[in-house]
C-alpha cells in the first residue's frame, strides 16, 4: 500500500473484507451504545429535567391558583411568588407548581428564574465528554481491526499463491 504497490483482491477476500466489516460495524455500535447507556446510568443525570426548562408562572398565559412567600436569591427578604397555577396552554386542565427542590433567583431584568445546579452542569460535561470519547474510540477500534483483518487476508492469500 504505501511502498508503491497495488494489492489486488479476489472477489472471496473482497466478500470475506466486507461481511468482517458489517460484524464488527455491528457489534460497536451494541458495544459503544451499551457504554454510553452504562455511563449515563452511573453519572446519575436525569436528562429529562436537566435538558428541560423548569417552568414558572407565566400571568400572561395563566392564572395563579395559590401565592407563596419564599427567599429568592438576588432579593432581600422573602418575595411574594406564584407557587401555583392554571396554564391556559395546557388542555389537561392540570395545575402546576414550583419545581421543588430548585433556587429562585432574581434576574437583571426583575424576572425570577430557576438558578442551576453546578454539580449537575459538570457531571452533564463529563458525561458528554465520556460520550465523545466512546464514539472515537469506537471509530479508531473500526479502522484498526479491519485494517489488521485486511492484512490477514492479504498475508494468507500471498502465502497460498
Amino acid at each position: 500500500m504505501g511502498d508503491g504497490t497495488e494489492r489486488v483482491e479476489s472477489p472471496e477476500t473482497s466478500r470475506r473484507l466486507k461481511r468482517f466489516t458489517l460484524i464488527v460495524t455491528v457489534a460497536l455500535i451494541i458495544g459503544c451504545n451499551a457504554l454510553l447507556l452504562a455511563g449515563l446510568w452511573v453519572s446519575g443525570i436525569d436528562l429529562e429535567t436537566t435538558l428541560s426548562n423548569p417552568e414558572l408562572y407565566d400571568p400572561a398565559n395563566g392564572h395563579c391558583v395559590q401565592v407563596t412567600w419564599v427567599k429568592v436569591v438576588g432579593a432581600d427578604g422573602l418575595v411574594k411568588v406564584c407557587s401555583e397555577w392554571l396554564d391556559f396552554s395546557d388542555i389537561s386542565g392540570e395545575t402546576h407548581v414550583l419545581p421543588e427542590g430548585k433556587t429562585l433567583a432574581m434576574g437583571p431584568d426583575g424576572n425570577l428564574y430557576v438558578a442551576g445546579n453546578p454539580a449537575e452542569n459538570f457531571r452533564l460535561i463529563a458525561l458528554m465528554i465520556f460520550a465523545i470519547v466512546v464514539i472515537v474510540s469506537g471509530m479508531w477500534t473500526k479502522q484498526v481491526l479491519i485494517a489488521k483483518y485486511q492484512d490477514h487476508l492479504h498475508s494468507i492469500n500471498h502465502h497460498s499463491v
